[in-house]
């Protein structure tokens, strides 16, 4: 079974046998996704960085779901992609606007660049955090791949509201150990203790990363 935002509300609205509650499971997804980014440690995800996402010269907005850089890459004027070097606030102000783009530092959910990059020019980022809410995507990596999450978490917040509370737990449960698994399969990859747990209302973290 393969779902997306809208096949996930009514496999939902099935399973519970609560079709009148049409209005009410996008907010039970809703809430769904804010307690999957508590109990689910952050993700490696790539995303991109278009003239869309410029602030001002070589400034770029990033998305609140970012939580840590990994990498950055660009791509040469002969297509290949090569990895920006991160240096810091003080380290990007002594580049030049007019040097080749090759480095990059991030402040609060920013990121800078030098040098400047030319328009149109985009940027894939390697970085840790979540995908985009369903309500702005018809899918997500953890839809996808984890769609256990998804069902059963929005299953716990349907049952709640309802007050049916042994569903609830019996949902509740389900998702747990679904969160449990995904959680050890992520920190075997990373190394275990250095995954970085639900929201980070600082700035965004930088790594060495690759």
């Amino acid at each position: 079974m393969s779902l997306n935002y809208t096949t996930l509300q009514a496999f939902v609205l099935a399973q519970a046998v609560r079709p009148e509650l049409t209005t009410e499971v996008v907010q039970f997804i809703r809430t769904c996704e804010a307690m999957i980014r508590r109990k689910v440690f952050a993700l490696e995800l790539r995303t991109s960085l278009a003239e869309v996402d410029r602030y001002l010269d070589g400034v770029y907005n990033l998305s609140g779901r970012v939580q840590e850089i990994r990498a950055i890459y660009a791509a040469s004027d002969d297509g290949n992609t090569y990895a920006l070097e991160n240096v810091g606030l003080a380290g990007i102000r002594m580049l030049g606007a007019n040097a080749d783009v090759a480095h990059y530092a991030v402040s609060g959910q920013t990121v800078e660049f030098r040098g400047v990059p030319g328009t149109d020019a985009e940027f894939e980022i390697v970085y840790r955090g979540w995908p985009d809410a369903l309500s702005s995507t018809p899918t997500n990596e953890l839809l996808d791949n984890y769609e256990d999450l998804y069902i059963h978490g929005t299953l716990f917040e349907l049952y709640s509201w309802s007050q049916d509370l042994e569903l609830a737990q019996a949902s509740l449960s389900t998702f747990t150990d679904a969160a449990a698994a995904l959680n050890k399969a992520n920190g075997r990859l990373v190394g275990g203790g250095s995954v970085l747990p639900a929201y980070n209302f600082g700035h965004v973290r930088t790594s060495r990363g690759y």
